[in-house]
């Protein structure tokens, strides 16, 4: 998936344009790429992708682990 494609969905699910995404629309943009993961997983990988600790998830953060999670 090209950048300007994970950059479109990941808008698509920051529902209040913030360019931050909350642990829930984290856990739909996921399940929309395929990635299935259980709600352990997605609370484990909410906090390992939060680097700066602020409690959402920026693009640039997201976009990091999509592309390990998919290495």
């Amino acid at each position: 998936m090209s950048d300007s494609s994970l950059r479109a969905e990941f808008d698509r699910f920051d529902s209040d344009g913030n360019g931050h995404i909350d642990e829930a629309e984290f856990s739909a943009l996921a399940q929309a790429l395929g990635a299935h993961l259980s709600p352990t997983e997605v609370a484990v990988a909410f906090l390992a992708i939060d680097v700066n600790g602020n409690r959402q998830i920026e693009f640039g953060e997201f976009s990091s682990w999509w592309k390990k999670y998919n290495a």
